[in-house]
């Protein structure tokens, strides 16, 4: 899943979450719905979210320097984190207080025909809006999954990709909020209750609690040094166990410096008797393994020993092509 996919699927959030945000809030003020004021502030919410992944993917490809020598991809991880805590600061917590307030206050507002109609057209709309951005999500993620042989569900739960998971998770909450809303200003007219409408500003505040929490701790993860996948290191064990001149695996350690950007460190322990020239040869061809296996490699440390007790015979450092 390439930068421009991430890029595409963020921007088309953006102009959705403002259309649907004027519209949200133009429908609150006219009924007086806690809970279309709630989904407003969402919808303004996400607007943020999605400049601030904006910025992270910008800044992640800035070039590698003296006092970022691993680049900058972490930019994308520190911008989800942020977006995760905005979307609990100021989407969940409005939520929570509009629902306790309504239900506090008590008083059924009166509502004209057309200040419904005017609010119904809005969340069916905004649905509309949302949906069409979750599609465009979904299918990113798809192509994702598919490139790296996962499930679907498994790319969204493990996959470093937060920029894409951020949109695919606010717009499903969205989406979900959206449905709670109608639910519930369609069982206040019912029942001439606003105790329906609290109700759903507060689910609709936990469904964003719960969207913060699951993407801010993929990003805290991330930020704090994550390995990469099982599956990414079981792969890189496997090819280079696969040269007969590598005895042992004594350590091997991956750090996911971004979204696409791997680091790799090694300590080998290889057969005895080889020659300066047949080191250097045979690092040349762990590297190459490792770039097709696993292509979002971008550095790779390798310290050789030909016997357990022994000083390092070797040392090889690779960067990719593009850094």
């Amino acid at each position: 899943m390439g930068h421009e996919e991430s890029r595409t699927a963020v921007l088309a959030a953006l102009v959705a979450n403002i259309v649907i945000a004027v519209g949200k809030l133009v429908a609150g003020l006219l009924t007086g719905s806690g809970a279309m004021l709630a989904e407003a502030v969402h919808s303004m919410a996400d607007s943020v979210n999605q400049a601030f992944l904006l910025i992270g993917i910008r800044l992640s490809h800035t070039r590698p320097d003296e006092e970022h020598p691993y680049g900058y991809g972490k930019e994308a991880f520190f911008w989800s984190f942020v977006a995760a805590l905005f979307i609990f600061v100021a989407g969940a917590t409005f939520s929570y207080f509009e629902g306790i307030r309504t239900l506090l206050e008590g008083e059924f507002h009166e509502r004209e025909s057309i200040e419904l109609i005017v609010a119904f057209v809005v969340l069916g709309l905004a649905f509309l809006f949302e949906g069409t951005v979750l599609i465009i999500a979904t299918r990113t993620l798809r192509r994702g999954a598919r490139a790296r042989g996962w499930s679907f569900w498994m790319f969204v739960r493990e996959s470093p990709e937060l920029t894409t998971k951020m949109v695919f998770w606010e717009d499903s909450a969205a989406t979900l909020g959206l449905v709670v809303a109608a639910l519930g200003l369609g069982l206040t007219e019912l029942t001439s209750s606003e105790a329906w409408d609290g109700a759903a500003s507060i689910v609709i505040g936990l469904i964003l609690t719960a969207v913060a929490l699951m993407v801010g701790l993929q990003a805290r993860s991330l930020l704090l040094g994550a390995a990469a996948h099982r599956d990414v290191r079981d792969a890189l064990r496997s090819r280079i166990l696969s040269f007969d001149e590598v005895e042992v695996i004594v350590r091997l350690l991956t750090m996911q410096l971004g979204a696409r950007s791997i680091l790799v460190t090694a300590e080998l322990q290889i057969v005895d008797g080889l020659t300066t020239t047949a080191i250097e040869e045979l690092l040349e061809r762990i590297d190459e393994a490792i770039r097709e296996a696993v292509p979002d490699v971008s550095d790779s440390f390798f310290e050789l020993r030909q016997h357990p007790l022994d000083t390092s015979v070797g040392r090889r450092v690779f960067e990719s092509p593009d850094r």
